[in-house]
This record gives structure tokens, C-alpha cells and sequence, in this order.
């Protein structure tokens, strides 16, 4: 038997998550809620995942709020390396060529 014939195979799946995962009828008929318990049910069930997803963000904006922060202090860093060495360069550059111009006797 080969492991890869010539036979196609289909698979299909449907995964359901958050509220839309809970069956009310099936809740409804084996807890014996009324049509009106079982609404507030379906109700303290959606802002119970709506918690949730307001969690999930207010997490996410920390997390990003730390990135953007740390790149900002990076790139403030950065820049002071820079700027530092621009100007140990030009200092450098300036008493190079004094001592040159003097060796020379043009100054």
C-alpha cells in the first residue's frame, strides 16, 4: 500500500468558538430554562466574552504601548550615539589639520 497514491481525500472541519459555541437549545431542554432564562443566559454569556475580548485588547495596547516606547528610547539613543560622534569626529578632524597647517607653516 503507498503512503501518498493517487486517492484524494476531503476533510472539512468547522470549529465554533466564543458564544456561538454553545448549543441554548440543548441548555435550554436539559436544565429546564425557561424562554426568558435562557435569554438572560445567552446575554450574561455575550458580555462575558465581550469581557474577555476587551481584556485581550487592553493587553495588547500594553504590549504595544511597551514597543513603541522601547523603540522610541532606542531611536533617542541612537541619535545622541550619533550626534556624540559627528562631533568627536569634527573636533578630531579640526586639530588634525591645525597640526598639519602648522607642520606645514601655512597658519
Amino acid at each position: 500500500m503507498a503512503m501518498f497514491g493517487s486517492n484524494k481525500m476531503r476533510v472539512h472541519l468547522d470549529i465554533e468558538v466564543g458564544e456561538h459555541a454553545n448549543d441554548y437549545r440543548e441548555i435550554q431542554e436539559k436544565d429546564k430554562l425557561t424562554e426568558l432564562q435562557l435569554r438572560v443566559r445567552q446575554l450574561l454569556d455575550q458580555v462575558e466574552q465581550i469581557q474577555k475580548e476587551q481584556n485581550y485588547q487592553r493587553y495588547r495596547e500594553e504590549r504595544f504601548r511597551h514597543t513603541s516606547e522601547s523603540t522610541n528610547q532606542r531611536v533617542l539613543w541612537w541619535s545622541i550615539a550619533q550626534t556624540a560622534i559627528l562631533l568627536v569626529t569634527g573636533f578630531w578632524q579640526m586639530r588634525h589639520l591645525k597640526g598639519f597647517f602648522e607642520a606645514k607653516k601655512l597658519v
